[in-house]
């Protein structure tokens, strides 16, 4: 009466069906702790953009390379004093704002001591097939300002994704690459940019717009979690 529970392709093909079910359990599991990673680093950020900044070079040694910071000072608010050098600014490329196209503006800000710290200063539209970077409306107030803002590390390419010129003064790249950022620079370039979230005097337009730093959509794995857990049910 059983006999087909003995035949090959019944054993297979539950052998496969209970295989998918682990998959898909696994893949839920594995969402989840991706939920709760994200969550809990986009807590840290919320915690420490509340914070009353420091000075920037208590946080970052100059002596480092952009590759040597301390992973541990990313996001930690700090405030730097210089001037801006309009002149070496370039757009970061494919940075969206409310479904938007643009860039983010990157300038350098000049202590005194000659160092240039990298501030990213904000969004901006911008049309990369322009070959002037010229933003008018988003110019930086003139002489000495203070900038707060949140401590970012030196963005590498990974195995995908565009790849900028190696030579040449760069009007734009594809991310805030410091090490071939500095390349183009006459000034030292410190090792770690700062998103910029305030500064003084402030900005006189609405361009840069600020940036408000996310790790990523949190929900978004949490349903991935709740699809994997459903299709193992079904």
């Amino acid at each position: 009466m059983y006999d087909f529970l003995r035949r090959p392709a019944w054993i297979v093909s539950h052998l496969i069906v209970a295989a998918l079910i682990v998959l898909a359990v696994v893949l839920g599991f594995w969402q989840l702790s991706r939920y709760q990673e994200e969550s809990a680093k986009q807590d840290r950020i919320d915690a420490l953009a509340a914070d009353e900044p420091v000075p920037y070079d208590d946080v970052i040694d100059g002596s480092d390379d952009p590759g040597d910071v301390d992973p541990d000072v990313e996001f930690t608010r700090v405030s730097v004093t210089g001037v801006y050098d309009t002149a070496d600014e370039v757009a970061i490329l494919n940075r969206s704002r409310g479904g938007a196209p643009g860039a983010w503006l990157l300038t350098p800000l000049v202590q005194a001591d000659g160092t240039a710290v990298p501030v990213v200063r904000g969004w901006i539209p911008y049309d990369p097939a322009g070959t002037e970077v010229d933003f008018p409306e988003a110019a930086p107030p003139e002489g000495e300002v203070t900038v707060t803002g949140l401590v970012q590390l030196t963005q590498e390419r990974g195995s995908l994704g565009p790849v900028d010129a190696s030579d040449g003064t760069l009007q734009a790249l594809a991310r805030v690459d410091l090490v071939r950022y500095a390349e183009q620079l006459d000034a030292p370039l410190r090792p770690a940019w700062v998103m910029l979230d305030g500064q003084e005097p402030p900005q006189a337009g609405e361009l840069p717009a600020a940036v408000e730093l996310s790790v990523g959509d949190a929900g978004q794995n949490f349903g991935y979690m709740v699809q994997w857990w459903i299709f193992a049910l079904i």
